[in-house]
C-alpha cells in the first residue's frame, strides 16, 4: 500500500513539473512574440542624400612629444667627484653636468705633453744638423714619426681630460639624472634625459591617398587638451616610406603655446584647397567594414540594405562612390534594432 501511494505522489510531481514547463515555454512564446511585434516598427532617423561640393579635409591622431630629446650618456670611465644639477634643472648648451675625478687623467696629460715637448726640440735639432750635415735623413724622418705618435698621444690625452668635464650638449630640461656623487661610470653608461621642450612637435600617420595633399611648409590645425583647445602648427616632414599598415609618417612642429605639454593626446586637421562633387552620408549611417559597407534605405516603411562603395572622408562624412543616387532616404539613427526588411518609423 506504500509502494501504490510513493508512486501516485511521484506521478503527481512529474505532472506538475510538466505543467510548469508547458507554462513557461508559453510564456516564453508569447514574450518573444511580443518583442518580435514591437520589432517590426523601429523608430528611426532619417535623411535624404544630396549631391554636393565638399572637399577634401580629413583628421589624423598623435600625441604631442619634445622637438629634441636625448638620452645623454659618459664617453670616460672614472668616478663622480661633483654634480651640478638635478632633475628638472633647466641648462644651455656646453653647461657644466658633473665632474669626473681627473686626477689620473691630468697626470697622463701632463707627461704626454711633456714627452711631445722633448720630441718637437729634438726635431728642430736634427732639422738644423741635417742641414749642416750632421745627421742622416733617415734620422731626421725616424724622429718626425715620433713626433707624430707623440702629438697623437697628447691629443688623446686631452680630449680625455676635458670630457672628466661633462657638459651639456643641448639646452632644455634634465627629465632624468641617472648617477649620483661617488658613483663609478663607464663609457656608454647612462647619465641624463635631457629633454628640449621650448618646441613641441607631433607624428601622425597618413594614407597613401592623402599624403599627396600634404607637403613640407603646410599649415595645419590641431585639438587637443583638457578643456579641449585648438592649436596650430606646420608640417615639418612627410615620410617617403609606409608602415606595416601602409599609412606614411607626418611629422608636425606646433607654434609656441602656453597650454601645450608633452604627452597630450591631439586630433590635427588637414585642409585641402580644391573640392570635389559627390554624395556624402555620415560614417554613423554605414554599417560593416570599409570593404563592405552597406547602409539602410527606406522604401515603402520598410529598411531595406543597399551596399555601398565609399570613398574619401570629409570630417564626420564620408563619400558614396556607388550604391546611392540623389534623394535616397537612408536611416542615420536607429541603427541598432534594424534588419533588411524591419518595419520602421521615421521620426524627426
Amino acid at each position: 500500500m506504500k509502494k501504490i501511494t510513493g508512486i501516485a505522489i511521484v506521478a503527481v510531481i512529474v505532472a506538475g513539473a510538466g505543467y510548469l514547463l508547458y507554462r513557461n515555454k508559453a510564456n516564453i512564446s508569447e514574450q518573444a512574440q511580443e518583442v518580435a511585434d514591437a520589432g517590426t516598427d523601429v523608430k528611426v532617423r532619417t535623411m535624404k542624400v544630396r549631391n554636393e561640393v565638399f572637399g577634401h579635409d580629413f583628421t589624423s591622431n598623435g600625441v604631442t612629444q619634445a622637438l629634441n630629446e636625448l638620452n645623454f650618456v659618459s664617453d670616460v670611465q672614472g668616478r663622480v667627484v661633483k654634480i651640478h644639477v638635478v632633475n628638472g634643472s633647466k641648462v644651455s648648451r656646453g653647461q657644466v653636468l658633473l665632474e669626473i675625478d681627473k686626477e689620473l687623467l691630468q697626470a697622463d696629460y701632463n707627461a704626454n705633453k711633456a714627452a711631445y715637448e722633448a720630441l718637437k726640440k729634438d726635431e728642430q735639432r736634427f732639422a738644423r744638423a741635417n742641414e749642416a750635415g750632421g745627421v742622416t735623413s733617415q734620422q731626421l724622418d725616424n724622429i718626425r714619426t715620433q713626433l707624430t705618435a707623440a702629438e697623437s698621444r697628447l691629443t688623446v690625452s686631452a680630449k680625455r681630460l676635458a670630457d672628466a668635464t661633462v657638459k651639456s650638449p643641448m639646452a632644455g630640461t634634465i627629465n632624468m639624472r641617472y648617477v649620483e656623487p661617488g658613483s663609478l661610470i663607464a663609457p656608454n653608461a647612462p647619465l641624463f634625459d635631457i629633454v628640449d621642450d621650448s618646441r613641441l612637435k607631433l607624428t601622425c600617420n597618413v594614407p597613401e591617398s592623402r599624403v599627396r595633399m600634404l607637403e613640407k611648409g603646410q599649415k595645419v590645425t590641431l585639438k587637443g587638451g583638457t578643456p579641449e583647445r585648438e592649436f596650430t602648427g606646420e608640417i615639418s616632414f612627410v615620410g617617403i616610406k609606409t608602415d606595416r599598415g601602409l599609412n606614411y609618417p607626418v611629422e608636425i612642429v606646433l607654434d609656441n603655446d602656453e597650454n601645450l605639454q608633452i604627452g597630450m593626446y591631439m586630433k590635427v586637421q588637414f585642409t585641402d584647397a580644391s573640392e570635389a562633387q559627390g554624395i556624402l552620408v555620415p560614417r554613423k549611417a554605414i554599417v560593416g567594414s570599409a570593404k563592405a559597407a552597406n547602409v539602410y534605405k527606406v522604401q515603402g516603411g520598410k529598411a531595406v540594405r543597399q551596399q555601398v562603395q565609399l570613398g574619401d572622408m570629409s570630417g564626420d562624412m564620408v563619400e558614396i562612390l556607388s550604391g546611392l543616387k540623389e534623394n535616397d532616404e537612408i536611416i542615420v539613427a536607429g541603427l541598432m534594432n534594424v534588419a533588411d526588411g524591419t518595419q520602421v518609423t521615421v521620426v524627426e
